[in-house]
């Protein structure tokens, strides 16, 4: 996009054969265009190719390693995510949540849990292209041990994290109460 002269008016001319088109402030964060683009362009159509299909794979990859150990709402074969739901947890008061929560305690970033929202208890894993067979075992090793932990005891996992600086958030009150802005303790409003 160019400013130009059209009739003594100034404006916006899009016509630019090579350019990426327009992009606007309302059309989303501008960066993340440059990042997709740039990603493409790098790896190219077989490169792009090659990357979805060991997303795929390694979704699948996890599915075949947590079968059994989760309930899989669904049979047909996953694409680039794996959904599994909390069904067999929860029969020890343990839900997906929680199990997320735990999942950080083994230096994990928890997994989706508020999609699908067609699932209840959905815990929707998406390993990227870029993960190794030796990171998704270890993945894989993690959710297992935590479905054991919610047999041998579940208060452990309900509780958890355990190994973070701050401890389980009130997620209803931070929600209905949000503290937009960092002040500290001695600042901040008593609750009466």
């Amino acid at each position: 996009m160019v400013i130009s002269k059209a009739d003594g008016t100034l404006g916006f001319n899009y016509d630019r054969p090579q350019s990426v088109g327009r992009v606007r402030s309302f059309y989303g964060n501008f960066g993340m265009f440059v990042r997709a683009l740039a990603y493409t362009l790098a790896n190219g159509p077989d490169g792009l190719r090659q990357t979805t299909e060991d997303a795929v794979l390694n979704a699948n990859y996890i599915r075949k390693g947590l079968e059994g150990v989760f309930d899989l709402p669904y049979s047909s074969p996953s694409m680039h995510e794996v959904v599994f739901s909390d069904k067999i947890q929860a029969k020890n008061g343990v839900r997906t949540m929680d199990l997320a929560k735990r999942l950080i305690d083994y230096g994990f970033h928890p997994y989706t849990t508020a999609f699908p929202l067609i699932v209840p208890g959905a815990m929707m894993i998406e390993p990227t292209e870029s993960e190794s067979r030796e990171e998704l075992d270890l993945f894989v090793e993690a959710m297992k041990s935590i479905a054991q932990e919610v047999e041998e005891d579940a208060e452990l996992v309900k509780t958890a994290p355990h190994t973070t600086r701050v401890a389980r958030l009130d997620e209803t009150a931070a929600a209905r109460k949000p503290i937009l802005r960092w002040k500290p303790a001695s600042e901040q409003p008593q609750n009466t």
